[in-house]
């Protein structure tokens, strides 16, 4: 998601303190650049301060879109990715990539042409892989290639266009160059990346390998190899659907080899809170899952190490290795990982998952078992074990609740199995040893006060209600009101707001002294079942496209994810939504595809109901 400057604040108020921005040495600049960048950095802490833009762009002799522009450049952005701050002030730096967001214009609709060669390689089906075709060809001096010049590229990338009937009234054929200089300096710089020498590719990885506990974590998430089934159980009826991918994300201790722990997300997109699941399983006793499944059981000491001591839930990890996921870059996983758990991230290289192979080698290990499901995807598209087509549309034998039990029962079952580089001595064995014989260190208890891991905080201001004793915040499309803000001395002020990100649905409101108020509620029809910020987000966007109606949001959700339940994915949402129902609402679904048995009745009432007689029209007649 793209955020605007103040979208950043609301989320990352840190920000306002200019004294946390990155210094920047202004002398080593030109005296003109040097100029115009003090003049921003001013424009930047005026507005910091909380002072009007109008008045702050009377003051620099600047407008006010000059102001926001500013602004933006410093803090605008992607979510999960860190603002410029201090580079956005120097002037003519780069802070971003070149990127087209508009349509290309037409004749009658110009929009410049700015990006236009990028955005042609971005839309037009095969372009970039032909013309990167003909330059490997003449690089390679290939006997079907030939040799380039900017004019035969340029009449190459046309007659391509030409051959794809591209509209004449659009670019390039709108500007006289017909886009000649981009051809030319797309040749110049491939031709100068594909002639550069290339080092043979290796595998970077640490110099030495840990040997003591906790020492480096290896996590990592993937998809399970197999898809469950589940029983929606609507109008006394039974109907099993097909559920879509579920994803394991599992952390994997390299000097023991030893499962730490290991959650289901019921996603094929793990995000954020579900990698803050799994981080919060390592400091956490281990339970045992309640197996329903036949045959299936725990060992006699299997489980994970958080369950054998309190020790083991609070030692100091060393390095948490994790990849280049979305998920693992946002800065909750970051804080979690630094702060509460005081270990160093390493996010390592892109694309090279070798450096993390110990958590690649569970992963694989684990399909051997699942691949014996006749509902399995298979390593590959080709693989023989993979479901036949016949059964793909039939909702599968397994169910998600086996599927479950059965990957917690094969994570505990392997830290009670000998390895042969640990001298056939079992991972959860050497765990113990290494704790009760070596000086590992451990954790503080507690950490003091602050956020949470699942805790955000956001700068809101009080507003009046449209009676005058409801004052109200505006968060996320919803209006919250409550005790908390029943002062009139708060109206128009700003306040803080911290919420748990998995359950918005009661906020807690502080001044920006850090004094708390109390707490503040959704409106009624927010409050049927805990829902996270992007479920209100999904939803407010539905009622935007009008696909329901905005009177009762949360209720119309589970009647249009219960109309598409024959969809895998939204089958797959609907049992996550099932879990975050209370008991007395939930859905009656099971989770095994077997009939329900018939309820138990009382004789007496049935003897009573089997003596009433049956209608017919003559009762009607003696009524009148």
């Amino acid at each position: 998601m793209v955020l605007t400057w103040r979208a950043r604040l609301r989320y990352e108020p840190e920000w306002y303190e200019f004294e946390r921005w990155p210094f920047v040495d202004s002398q080593s600049m030109p005296a003109e650049q040097r100029r115009q960048y003090l003049t921003n950095v001013r424009i930047v802490a005026a507005v910091l301060d909380g002072r009007a833009l109008k008045l702050v762009a009377a003051d620099h002799n600047v407008s006010p879109a000059r102001v926001t522009q500013l602004m933006n450049r410093c803090l605008a952005g992607d979510e999960d990715a860190p603002p410029a701050l201090t580079q956005g002030l120097i002037p003519y730096q780069r802070v971003g990539p070149d990127k087209r967001r508009a349509a290309l214009g037409t004749l009658t609709q110009p929009s410049g042409a700015r990006c236009g060669f990028r955005y042609l390689l971005e839309v037009v089906p095969g372009l970039e892989d032909h013309l990167l075709a003909q330059i490997r060809g003449a690089t390679r001096r290939n006997r079907r290639g030939q040799n380039l010049t900017p004019r035969r590229f340029h009449a190459s990338f046309i007659t391509y266009l030409n051959t794809l009937d591209w509209p004449k009234d659009t670019y390039p054929f709108t500007t006289v160059s017909r886009g000649s200089e981009a051809c030319r300096r797309f040749l110049k710089r491939t031709l100068m990346d594909l002639q550069m020498p290339r080092d043979h590719p290796r595998v970077i990885g640490s110099k030495m390998t840990p040997v003591r506990g906790f020492q480096e974590i290896h996590i990592d998430e993937a998809h399970v190899d197999c898809k469950g089934a589940a029983a929606v159980v609507l109008h006394d009826q039974m109907s099993p659907v097909r559920l879509g991918r579920i994803s394991l994300l599992l952390a994997r201790d390299v000097g023991t080899g030893c499962y730490l722990a290991g959650t289901i997300a019921l996603s094929a997109h793990p995000n954020s809170a579900d990698v803050l699941a799994l981080l919060e399983q390592l400091i956490q006793p281990w339970e045992p899952m309640v197996l329903t499944a036949p045959g299936l059981s725990y060992g006699a000491e299997a489980g994970f190490p958080s369950a054998l001591d309190e020790t083991f839930c609070r030692p100091a990890f060393g390095i948490v290795r994790l990849d280049n996921a979305l998920a693992h870059l946002s800065h909750q996983v970051r804080r979690m990982v630094c702060d509460h758990l005081g270990a160093t991230a390493n996010f390592g290289l892109p694309k090279n998952p070798k450096a993390r192979a110990l958590i690649e080698q569970a992963f694989r290990r684990l399909n051997i078992d699942i691949h014996r499901f006749p509902s399995t995807t298979g390593s590959h598209p080709t693989d023989p074990l993979r479901e036949p087509a016949k059964l793909q549309k039939a909702p599968p034998f397994v169910s998600l609740r086996a599927l479950e039990e059965v990957i917690s029962v094969l994570l505990t079952e392997y830290n009670l199995s000998p390895l042969a580089n640990l001298g056939a001595v079992t991972p959860l064995e050497q765990m113990q040893y290494q704790m009760m014989n070596h000086l590992l260190p451990l954790r503080a208890g507690t950490l003091g006060p602050g956020l949470g891991p699942y805790q955000r905080s956001q700068t809101v201001t009080v507003r009046k209600g449209f009676k005058a004793d409801a004052p109200r915040v505006n968060f996320e499309g919803c209006q919250y009101t409550g005790v908390a803000l029943n002062d009139g001395r708060l109206i128009n002020q700003r306040v803080t707001i911290v919420f748990d990100i998995r359950d918005i649905r009661t906020l807690q409101v502080t001044t920006p002294e850090g004094r708390p108020l109390g707490a503040v509620t959704a409106p009624h029809t927010w409050m049927r079942f805990a829902h996270s910020v992007s479920l209100r987000k999904r939803i407010n966007h539905l009622v935007r496209e009008n696909v329901f109606s905005a009177r009762d949001p949360l209720g119309d959700w589970f009647q249009y994810t219960m109309a598409h339940r024959h969809l895998p994915k939204e089958a797959l949402t609907l049992v996550r939504l099932e879990k975050l129902m209370p008991n007395e609402d939930r859905l009656p679904m099971e989770q095994s595809i077997d009939p329900p048995t018939p309820k138990e009745t009382n004789p007496a009432l049935a003897d009573a109901l089997n003596r009433l007689p049956d209608w017919n029209p003559d009762m009607a007649k003696k009524r009148r």
